[in-house]
Formats: C-alpha cells, structure tokens, sequence
C-alpha cells in the first residue's frame, strides 16, 4: 500500500502552504484596520457578486473556453468567507457589541438557572433528562444555545450574498458541533457508562482516542476493519469477472428470472471508493433488485491504482470504458447498452458518450446518472469553499506524490457533515468507549481507493473549464468534444438532503444535455438517495413531467410519490431494453470466458 502520504515532506509543505494563507489573512487584516474609514470597503464588494449555475445572461447557452476558465473553479474560497466576515465585524462594530451584550445576559440567566432556552427539537444530543435536571449539565446547554442564537442573530442581520451566507453557515456549523457540550466528558451517558463499567470505558475510549492520533490523524474510527468481509458479508450477487483489463475488472451477473430484457446495462462506477455500493447485502442490492426485474447486468470494478499509474489520466478511462462498452456488447450480443453512473463514474461515462457522439457511434443507447452535478457552479458547499486556489494546491500536491489518497478525499467530506460523521463517533468512541456500530454503508465508504494524479488534474480541470458546457474545452483521443451532439435519453436521480452533490445541480445537468430527460427527486442523503430498496418503509420521492428552469419551480409542480424510486426507474427503463428472451445459463462467452467468482481481485486491492 503506498505511504507516500505520510512522508514528512509532504506534512511540512501542507504545514508552509496553510502559514502562507494565515499570513495573508493577517496582511489584509492589518490593511483593513489602518485603511480610512471612507475608503470602500473592497472585500465587502467582492463578495456581492455571487456566481450562480447560468452564465451572465442567465442562461445555460454555452460559453467561451475563456469565460469556462473564469467560471468554473472560484476564487473565493475559505480565506474569502473570513474575510468577509471580519469586514462586517470592523464596519461595525457597534453590531456585534450589541449582541454580544446580549449573550452576556443570557449566560448570567443561565448560570443562575433561570434561562429556559429548547434545542431543536430533532437534535438527539440532548435527549438525556439530566441536561434538564442537573445544574451544571442544564447551565452547559442554555450557555451553548444562548451563543448559538446570538451569533446566528448577529449573522442574518448581515445580508450576506446568498453564496458567502452558505460559506458562513458551514463555517458556523462547524463551531457549533465542535464546541457542543455534548462533546465533553461530562456527557450524561458517558458519565452512567463509566459508573456501571467502573471506568474501564473511559480507559477504553483513551485508548481508541490515543490510536486514531497516531494512526488516523486524529479523526475517530467510523467502523472497524473487520466489520465486513467482501463476498462474504457484502457484495453477494452472484457473477464472475469477464474481462480484466489493467484498468478495470468486467464483473457480468447471473440471471434470476427465466427469461431477461435483450439489452444490457453497464454500471460506471465512481474511481473513489469500490462499486459494490450498488451490491452491500441482497435486501438494498441495486444490482440483485434490477436483476430481479429480468435486467442483464454488468459492472466495471477499477483497479486501485498505485504510483505506476500516476499518469492515467481521463484519456485513458475513456478508453478503458470504451473497451468495457464492446465486451458487453460482444457478449450479449446486442449492437447497444444502457449506462448508468454515480459521481466520478457519471464524469467519465458522460465523457465517454461525448467522444462516442463525436464519432456518430450509437453503442449507448441512454444513461441513468445518480446523484451527480457535473455542471460548474453547482450549489455545494464544497465547491463554494474549494477556491481555484486551493483545488491548484491540491493537483500539485497529488502531482508530486503521484497520487491522490481516497482517505483525504473522505476526511473532507466527513467535515461537511459534522456532527453525524465527526462527533457522533467521538462520543461514541472516546466518551463511551464503544467500538463503532457495523453499518454496511460506513464500511463501504471507509473502504477508500487511490486516484492517479492524472486523473485527479484532468477531474478538476473538467470543473474549471466547464467541458461539458463550452464546445471543444475536453479534447479525448485527439478529439474536441462538442456535448451539444450528445442526444441520448437520460435518468437523472438527485437526493433531497445531498450536501455533496445538491439535488438542484442534478437537476441543472438534466435540462442541460439533449434527449428526453427524466429527472426524480430521492428523499435521502447522498448515498442513501441511491440505496432506497422497496422494502424499505415510509420513504417516497417526487416525479415530474415538465422541467421549467427553476429547480424549485419543478418542485412545486411535481408529484409526490410514496415508496421507492427504484420501480418508477425500472419502468423507464423496461421499454428501452428490448424484448424479453430467454435467459442463459452461462456466463460470458467463447471469447470471454470467465476468469473468477465475483467480486473479483481488484476490489480486493488496498
């Protein structure tokens, strides 16, 4: 496994690089307060002017290669947000003063245990009655919610632009999970844990903590590594490897019904993280469920690459999933296939079909794309924080290793959701002294994968150049991709509650690309939008038949659906598959015989 990662090098340089962004935060501060009042307030004004998903008109017509650059990646990043909120502040100070003062009330109420302030009613933090009953654990919270309402005053009486008013609410989000008193060792359960273990979970949860210091970096365990096993535990479904290519492994799966639809389907997964989140276990397996419904499946499963793949690049996926395209189709003997994608797959199948409309090859017949915004400006905090900047320091750092660790990547995400990713396992780990509990999904997401640093520079440079929306930006195989002569039907799945890839963004690239689209609103996260099994209770989704170009217009004209989307996407999907024939027994075929049972080796790769 490569340790590049951990060199002292790279620890030093991320060390300088994050100095040299305090220091200029320092300077402009220093400027700010010795500048005249009267002057205007720059920082201020740049933060006024807010991108959104069109181009300047409005629209989402095409723009210059030029204008892709200027609009893709922003140069407003995490230094940019404090800044302007450090400019509100030095404006007027008389504001925060005020509410300040305010807080200050209200804790003195509180530490005389007159203040009656409620948490969200949803926040189980503090279900525990002894945050009501004890004085000490009840001031603890009314002096955390009373700064809580405070600063978040202080905040919406700023007007903010939209865009800088969701970096400072991650920003808020972040203080208020950390500095919950729920996160101390005075945390009712955790106190009850340690009398009725005698202190043996306190030791424990010391234990784990010193642990994930020195081997996580500090960030607490989601899951142990023996929760699951592959083949065993998860990824079930019975199939075999087809084709091994150096890039990927071709998986085809048996059949459970008598007869099956004549097309196939090819899942492109994600090169972060491994496929088989669309197989955990048969009760929410995308892949067992479609084949159910009489579906000839097939998956790609990338190899985790290591650093003599440094140089893989885009190009090269393209290809590889070009190669994957004809393997199927050699062996179901059908002149097309159906894609569907996720993520960074979605990015690499939609680049596929665009050198496939280039060259008038009709092998995809349509695409079902889950979860996945890939138009710029797509409305996620991590994009809204991740300036061009930063995303340069990030390529060049992945550059010099030859790689781009998944582990990072993870690290980051599960900052965008604190309190359920971060802090809900410190309490459980360190403060109680519990292993964490065995969910299939976390075991999947901690089963990281590297990307090669090709790819990772070719990935952010589709965001900053906008390749999907500016004619010839993407070039492959020696040839400008023009996505407009993309014409294929389209599934397009985005989650409610999505803070990786906001549901709006999907819905954008839905009316985006031609053919007759079809977009569905989950009711779930960004992995749980994906994995709603019908058996699952009390869930539903919104389907709509007209795509007016505001997202939340669509909204309001869609149909609420109960239950899963999944039988909704099947009956899409039935008609463009063909007649039902009888279903073979054999897997592969004379030209491609079957190599392994899957899950196959490369899954296995660490």
């Amino acid at each position: 496994m490569d340790k590049t990662g951990d060199e002292p090098g790279g620890g030093l340089e991320r060390v300088q690089a994050l100095l040299e962004e305090a220091r200029r935060l320092v300077d402009w501060l220093h400027g700010r307060v010795l500048a005249s009042s009267a002057e205007p307030d720059a920082v201020a004004d740049a933060g006024s002017g807010g991108g959104s998903g069109a181009n300047a008109s409005g629209s989402d017509e095409p723009v210059s290669g030029e204008a892709a650059v200027e609009r893709g990646l922003n140069d407003k990043g995490l230094i940019h947000t404090l800044k302007v909120m450090l400019s509100r502040v030095l404006n007027d100070p008389a504001c925060l003063a005020a509410h300040y003062a305010s807080f200050a009330r209200l804790a003195l109420a509180a530490s005389q245990q007159t203040l009656d302030l409620e948490p969200d009613p949803g926040d189980r933090r503090f279900k525990d009655p002894l945050w009501r009953t004890s004085p000490v654990h009840r001031a603890l919270l009314q002096i955390y919610l009373a700064w809580r309402q405070t600063l978040g005053e202080w905040v919406r009486q700023q007007d903010f632009t939209p865009e800088d008013d969701q970096a400072v609410q991650f920003l808020l989000e972040q203080l208020w999970a950390a500095l919950s008193p729920s996160n101390l060792p005075l945390h009712p359960a955790a106190l009850k844990r340690a009398e009725s273990t005698e202190g043996a979970s306190a030791v424990q949860g010391l234990k784990a903590w010193a642990d994930d210091v020195l081997h996580r970096r500090g960030m607490p365990r989601q899951i142990r590594p023996d929760a699951f096993e592959l083949g065993v535990d998860l990824a079930l479904t019975p199939g075999a490897v087809v084709y091994q290519h150096p890039l990927f492994e071709l998986i085809q799966y048996g059949s459970l019904t008598p007869t099956v639809h004549r097309k196939p389907l090819l899942m492109v997964p994600p090169q972060i993280n491994k496929y088989y989140i669309f197989d955990l276990r048969p009760e929410n397996s995308v892949f067992r469920y479609l084949i159910e419904q009489g579906f000839q499946v097939f998956c790609l499963s990338w190899r985790n690459p290591d650093s003599a793949l440094s140089d893989v690049g885009l190009d090269q996926y393209v290809q590889a999933t070009l190669q994957g395209i004809e393997v199927v189709r050699s062996i179901s003997g059908c002149a097309s296939v159906g894609l569907i994608s996720a993520c960074a797959g979605g990015l690499t199948a939609i680049a596929s079909m665009g050198l496939l409309a280039m060259r008038r090859d009709r092998a995809v017949s349509h695409h079902s794309l889950l979860v996945t915004a890939p138009l710029a400006n797509n409305g996620s905090i991590a994009e809204r924080l991740a300036s061009r900047q930063a995303m340069q320091g990030a390529v060049a750092w992945s550059q010099q290793r030859g790689l781009m660790e998944g582990r990072e990547l993870a690290r980051v995400f599960a900052w965008l959701r604190p309190n359920d990713l971060v802090w809900n396992y410190w309490v459980n780990n360190y403060l109680m002294g519990r292993q964490p509990p065995s969910l299939d999904v976390l075991y999947w997401d901690n089963d990281s994968t590297r990307l090669p640093a090709a790819l990772h520079r070719d990935f952010v440079d589709m965001v900053d150049r906008r390749v999907f929306e500016c004619p010839g930006a993407l070039t492959l195989a020696g040839t400008a991709i023009d996505f407009r002569k993309l014409g294929i039907d389209g599934y397009f799945v985005g989650g409610q509650d999505d803070y990786l890839m906001p549901w709006q963004g999907v819905y954008r690239a839905a009316r985006h690309f031609r053919g007759r689209q079809t977009f569905v609103l989950s009711t779930s996260g960004h992995v749980q939008s994906i994995l709603r099994h019908p058996g699952l209770g009390r869930i539903e989704h919104f389907t709509g038949t007209d795509m007016p170009a505001d997202p939340g217009e669509w909204l309001k004209g869609a149909s609420q659906q109960q239950g899963s989307w999944w039988p909704h996407w099947v009956r899409w999907l039935a008609p463009r598959h063909g007649a039902r024939i009888k279903a073979r027994v054999e897997l592969g075929s004379a030209a491609y015989p079957p190599l392994m049972a899957a899950p196959g080796s490369y899954v296995l790769q660490v």
